[in-house]
């Protein structure tokens, strides 16, 4: 059975990042090599492609996407990525909808991710943070899989290295159009995924107090954005909450 129901997923409120650090030590020992998300919805682990229809099948539109990237991008293109899934993360990358999911493996920056995000036309609600254990299933059997051609799904660590990526400790699941439900399928609600996955809340009133806390340990835009724009929304940030020294 493809779909599983979303109340298997333990959880667990996070009041500091104190609580975050004590908990994935203590799995540690546990679970094998996990990573982590953060966001300020609940659940809906989908990526970007299928989030406005996730009954789409998006596959052919893809494909047609990164074909025409390398076509008209040739020259902007670096010359060692070649790869499909390592154009769907460049692609991912300077903005387009791919079948990509972004993770990192330090649960911090999921932390921060959770924190920062301020969702348009939104009341400011509790915030999310997922822990998955990539265990072995997870894993591609080559390194040259087809990503529009899985049998589930799978993550990856990129090869293709850019400043933001290395500095947010950046992975990536990717997603599959299942032929079976006629969907792509949330990860909270697959039957292989469900069990592996952990859910932290972050209630609201917690929200600014973690993010001080981040930017004591050196969690903020300016070190998870190493550009001139995160140091000029990150001193932006500071102004606003009067955090300047």
């Amino acid at each position: 059975m493809e779909n599983a129901p979303p109340e298997e997923i333990s959880s667990i409120t996070i009041k500091s990042i104190h609580d975050l650090i004590s908990y994935t030590d203590s799995v540690g020992a546990v679970y094998g090599p996990v990573v982590y998300r953060g966001q300020s919805v609940r659940g809906n682990l989908l990526p970007s492609i299928a989030r406005a229809n996730p009954h789409e099948n998006t596959t052919a539109k893809e494909r047609a996407l990164i074909e025409q990237m390398q076509r008209v991008g040739v020259t902007r293109i670096p010359a060692h990525v070649t790869r499909t899934i390592d154009l769907l993360v460049l692609a991912q990358h300077f903005g387009m909808k791919t079948r990509l999911l972004d993770w990192t493996t330090n649960p911090l920056a999921a932390l921060w991710f959770a924190c920062a995000a301020n969702p348009k036309g939104k009341r400011r609600g509790d915030r999310y943070v997922y822990l998955l254990d990539a265990n072995d299933r997870f894993v591609p059997e080559t390194p040259d899989f087809d990503p529009f051609d899985i049998d589930a799904t799978k993550l990856i660590e990129p090869r293709l290295s850019n400043d933001r990526i290395v500095a947010q400790h950046g992975c990536f699941t990717v997603h599959r159009y299942s032929m079976r439900s006629q969907c792509f399928v949330p990860l909270e609600r697959q039957s292989l995924a469900v069990k592996q996955l952990s859910e932290f809340v972050i209630p609201s009133r917690y929200v600014d107090s973690i993010l001080a806390s981040l930017d004591r340990v050196g969690i903020n835009q300016s070190t998870l954005f190493p550009d001139l724009e995160g140091l000029c929304r990150y001193l932006t940030w500071r102004h606003e909450s009067r955090n300047f020294l």
